[in-house]
């Protein structure tokens, strides 16, 4: 059984859809069937693509396996583009005592300084996982072989500096194509998704992004935020505040996934 079957497998729906509407126009011939299968075949596959939960083209974690407790787990993307911000928030986590995950970018962990935020995550008992080296805008156009290289290079730089590899790797923007799935097929890394996206590079307002966060949270929930950002600061006091207030409890992404968050090293 897939990771999180109530999540429809868009690509079976597409099949049988199409497979429909090829029948009615092989009876029929007429053109508006076949511009319906264009469409809807479309729609479907861009949904899929770039709908990380719908598992179109591989399977993804995105929410608690134990929808039972009121537990959730908190995601930071991007890291560590900006070490003095990632600091900030490392520093709230800390006075909360709650544990994170970061997906970091390897072009993002070159400075001394971006090392050092690395390192403390690690050391404050937070989880890193890959983010692709460059977050490229094209990488949903990446071979394969570039996808692996960009995975394999991140996890590279991470356990040279945490001594760790990490497993969950999150694709940039959330996209997913085949080139992608065949990629992470190699690598044997977790496809890691979302259930809330926060929003928070659009809405840049501590007390507008807690209002959406409080509407949408719920139990199992994965959230989404980037680290990055001057606000947030502001905004995580009130969040967890909130999570403390409702009865929330923050774990690890892999508690919450039960899942594997790094490559056992072989005994010697």
């Amino acid at each position: 059984m897939g990771p999180f079957p109530k999540y429809l497998r868009f690509n079976t729906v597409l099949l049988g859809v199409l497979s429909l509407f090829g029948i009615a126009a092989f009876l029929n011939s007429a053109w508006w069937v076949y511009l319906i299968i264009f469409l809807t075949g479309f729609t479907i596959a861009y949904f899929g693509t770039t709908q990380i939960a719908s598992n179109f083209h591989l399977p993804a974690y995105c929410q608690a396996v134990d929808l039972s407790k009121k537990e959730i787990a908190i995601t930071f993307d991007d890291g560590v583009l900006n070490p003095v911000q990632s600091n900030l928030v490392l520093d709230i986590l800390q006075q909360y005592q709650v544990s994170a995950t970061f997906f970091c970018i390897g072009k993002n962990l070159s400075s001394e300084e971006q090392i050092d935020v690395l390192k403390r995550m690690d050391a404050e008992g937070h989880l890193v996982g890959n983010h692709s080296f460059s977050h490229s805008n094209f990488f949903d156009f990446f071979s394969s072989k570039k996808v692996v290289q960009e995975i394999l290079d991140t996890d590279t730089i991470i356990e040279q500096h945490i001594g760790k590899k990490p497993l969950f790797f999150r694709p940039p923007y959330g996209i997913t194509t085949p080139n992608i799935a065949k990629a992470l097929g190699q690598v044997k890394h977790k496809t890691i998704g979302w259930t809330l996206r926060s929003l928070d590079t659009v809405i840049k307002d501590e007390q507008r992004l807690l209002i959406r966060v409080q509407k949408k949270l719920k139990k199992g929930d994965v959230i989404l935020f980037h680290d990055h950002l001057e606000f947030l600061p502001r905004f995580l006091p009130l969040f967890l505040e909130y999570l403390l207030k409702e009865g929330y409890t923050v774990v690890g992404l892999d508690q919450l996934l039960q899942l594997q968050a790094y490559q056992n090293k072989p005994s010697i």
